[in-house]
């Protein structure tokens, strides 16, 4: 964790702190204030030993006071943040820095943990040395509760915004990200990747046909078979409602393109059952191939161009374009 120093007192002001905290006057003022307030405040040595502590502090770390005083500070931290804080007290008693801040997770003798943003500042002597360190503590475990759960809110809505809510598939605006992704990776891997889009062809007649409810499922069965046909590193999106757009990477040549075309077209030769019904899916299919330097836009454009051109074919078939060359196959 960074250090985040405070103003540093003029060495006249320090001065006079190391007066006050000769004859305790000023401090034990100090202190009664702060009891009063409920701040969770407690005085440690030059070595960090804690020597008192208010009843605040104490409830804070969910431990009674008697369990704490005479502690090191660093008896309250779990391993992992000792290093730290063993460091900001080295620079407070060192006088390298004046204030020094630290989160530090605590365990309470209940078992739970809290977690704790500590303020330390160094009082010095009539030496002019530092031989006290007060450690003034505030409970950020709401806080940082709350901040945990708005990243896993925030998180949980960009999946609703980039997931189709009938299949659970990215949806369209995931697309270009994902096709973005296989660019970089072809170009590091330089093999050439496809865009395939699978257009369902009688999507209305369907759905005319069946119903909404029905059509429904029979396309998250589609979105499931053409999953199945599938290697794990290629990725099914659903790109709209009448379409799905694989992502096929590390083929070997275009015509791997082909033989991914085969096996997807193969998933909905069978009709689709939803309960008890069979429900007949017809595809065509649109290619573009692309590699490390192709355009995310230019290959969904072509995939598009693609699918209106096997769409002229007739169902169960599909063209490719290759956007190396710009032919079409």
């Amino acid at each position: 964790m960074s250090d985040r120093g405070a103003g540093t007192p003029s060495n006249e002001a320090r001065g006079a702190v190391g007066t006050d905290v000769a004859d305790g006057s000023t401090v034990d003022a100090v202190r009664r204030i702060l009891d009063a307030a409920s701040v969770p405040t407690a005085t440690l040595d030059g070595e960090g030993q804690i020597v008192s502590l208010n009843p605040a502090f104490a409830r804070l770390c969910g431990r009674a006071p008697s369990e704490i005083a005479g502690l090191h500070l660093l008896a309250l931290c779990p391993g992992r943040d000792q290093a730290e804080v063993l460091s900001k007290l080295v620079r407070i008693v060192g006088a390298v820095s004046d204030i020094e801040q630290e989160e530090l997770r605590v365990t309470g003798a209940d078992g739970r943990v809290r977690t704790l943003s500590l303020t330390l500042g160094g009082l010095t002597g009539a030496d002019g040395r530092v031989d006290r360190v007060v450690a003034i503590a505030a409970d950020l475990t709401e806080e940082r509760r709350a901040q945990r759960r708005r990243r896993r809110e925030s998180v949980e809505r960009a999946q609703e915004t980039l997931a189709d809510g009938e299949t659970g598939l990215p949806n369209q605006r995931a697309l270009p990200v994902l096709i973005g992704s296989a660019v970089r990776r072809a170009g590091s891997h330089d093999a050439p990747f496809a865009v395939l889009r699978c257009e369902v062809t009688n999507l209305d007649d369907v759905e005319h046909r069946h119903g909404a409810a029905t059509t429904r499922q029979a396309m998250s069965a589609v979105a499931e078979r053409l999953t199945q046909r599938l290697r794990s590193a290629d990725t099914v999106t659903r790109s709209s409602a009448a379409a799905f757009t694989v992502i096929a990477e590390d083929l070997g040549d275009p015509q791997d393109a082909a033989g991914v075309a085969y096996r997807l077209l193969a998933g909905v030769v069978e009709d689709v059952l939803v309960d008890g019904t069979a429900v007949s899916i017809d595809m065509v299919i649109g290619i573009a191939v692309g590699d490390g330097t192709s355009s995310p836009e230019r290959l969904v454009s072509d995939a598009g161009r693609a699918t209106t051109e096997a769409l002229a074919d007739g169902v169960g078939g599909f063209r490719m374009i290759d956007t190396r060359t710009a032919s079409a196959a």
